[in-house]
């Protein structure tokens, strides 16, 4: 008597049905490793703002200053669409700029009636305290890690500038009426936020 089963054995796969296959799982995998890489540049950035010390201009003012030092002078009007500002609002950013000694403005060679802001020594001189502070505050978390992942974090330097050389500006952008002036306030005013958090009395049950 011969016994019969309901089961029955799986189909091949063909070659190109594999080829799929594994091509998917590795969209999945790449797909992953990109969100994982945001969220930690993420958390990274907002990391080094909150430890950086405040100084006497905020974070456009200071993107700016380091866009017209890495990439030549400019025109007013491109920094505005690069950091996502009014032209007005640039402006002032500028002006406050210049009347530090950071930038200074010289005529458009191509075009007499255009200035272009371009970088001071001291302007590269205040960028490079930065850079140097913020260096001096990884020091520490960095030594804590093992020294592979250290040597991975060096190696991975070229790639990250590569990147950030590369990025285009943001799809989405602020309204046209969003200003330097307003991107302050709203750092400052998410400051005295979390400096409240801190400063308020704990729930002794919790």
């Amino acid at each position: 008597m011969v016994s019969t089963s309901n089961s029955s054995a799986p189909a091949p796969t063909s070659p190109d049905e594999e080829q799929h296959t594994a091509d998917t799982d590795s969209d999945t995998d790449t797909g992953q490793g990109i969100a994982e890489l945001s969220v930690t540049l993420e958390r990274l950035a907002s990391w080094v703002r909150r430890v950086t010390p405040r100084g006497r201009f905020n974070l456009v003012s200071m993107a700016t200053l380091d866009t017209i030092a890495t990439e030549g002078p400019s025109r007013v009007s491109d920094l505005a669409a690069r950091e996502r500002v009014s032209q007005p609002g640039m402006t002032g950013l500028v002006n406050r700029l210049a009347e530090a000694g950071l930038v200074k403005r010289r005529t458009d060679p191509s075009d007499g009636r255009a200035s272009l802001v371009t970088v001071t020594d001291a302007g590269l001189a205040h960028l490079r305290d930065r850079h140097a502070v913020r260096a001096q505050l990884l020091t520490a978390p960095l030594s804590r890690l093992p020294d592979a992942q250290r040597e991975a974090l060096r190696d991975a330097v070229a790639a990250l500038t590569a990147l950030t050389t590369d990025l285009a500006p943001p799809s989405h952008s602020e309204p046209a009426e969003y200003t330097a002036s307003q991107s302050e306030h709203r750092t400052r005013a998410g400051e005295t936020n979390r400096s409240n958090e801190r400063n308020e009395p704990k729930d002794p049950t919790t």
